[in-house]
């Protein structure tokens, strides 16, 4: 069966990932910080296996490539990420949110993916995903604040470009895909979109990503959004 990794499976679109893949039989590794509810994991089915993940622990990084080692991975999904206390006026943030923000939507999804290219050549689809947002657009976002969250995912997005490049010789497909504004708990709920239309959609479009879209910030519709 085909293989799919998703860091931050256990709630949000990371856990609506992990249904829709399950339901068609893929096998899910699941890595997260915080387990599954009981019943999401029941409901998940046989097919998925829960590692423990936190991204900003590097031994817990290392533990889990190790546990990987071997594995094939078809699609990988760096979903986990942090968006919260993102009205911020410029005075307000200082270093230590500057850091949290950066080293868990940039850096570690950036190192995680590093260590399992293995993983990703011995795949079929060698396609590595980075849930990004229409706020990493310098060209057509004007909202307000989110100062640190914008450039942390600014800065996720050319990384995604750089691994596009480097990665090219051997096949891997590197999307940063674009969600929408989705109701779930980042978003307090006031998306237009639900969970499972947005992931439906994305997973839509990593099913039929070409090599010549490796390195593009996506929507979940398709669409390219500018950088």
């Amino acid at each position: 069966m085909p293989t799919v990794l998703i860091t931050g499976a256990n709630r949000g679109i990371g856990l609506e990932f992990a249904r829709q893949y399950a339901a068609e039989g893929w096998e899910v590794l699941a890595a997260n910080r915080t387990p599954f509810k009981p019943m999401d994991i029941v409901d998940l089915g046989p097919g998925t296996r829960e590692l423990r993940y936190d991204g900003l622990n590097e031994a817990s990084v290392a533990d889990v490539a190790a546990r990987l080692k071997g594995h094939a991975i078809d699609v990988a999904i760096m979903n986990a990420g942090y968006g919260d206390d993102q009205q911020l006026a410029p005075e307000e943030i200082d270093e230590a949110h500057w850091q949290r923000m950066m080293l868990t939507n940039t850096w570690a999804p950036f190192r995680l993916a590093t260590l399992i290219e293995e993983n990703l050549k011995a795949g079929e689809k060698k396609t590595l995903v980075e849930i990004s947002s229409l706020a990493a657009s310098n060209g057509t976002y004007t909202g307000k604040r989110q100062f640190v969250y914008r450039a942390s995912k600014a800065a996720l997005n050319q990384l995604w470009r750089s691994l596009a490049a480097e990665w090219k010789p051997w096949g891997c497909i590197c999307l940063a895909l674009r969600p929408g504004r989705v109701q779930t708990r980042m978003s307090d709920y006031a998306g237009e979109l639900l969970p499972e239309e947005s992931v439906s959609q994305m997973r839509q479009v990593i099913a039929n990503a070409t090599p010549e879209q490796s390195g593009m910030h996506i929507n979940y519709d398709g669409a390219t959004v500018p950088w």
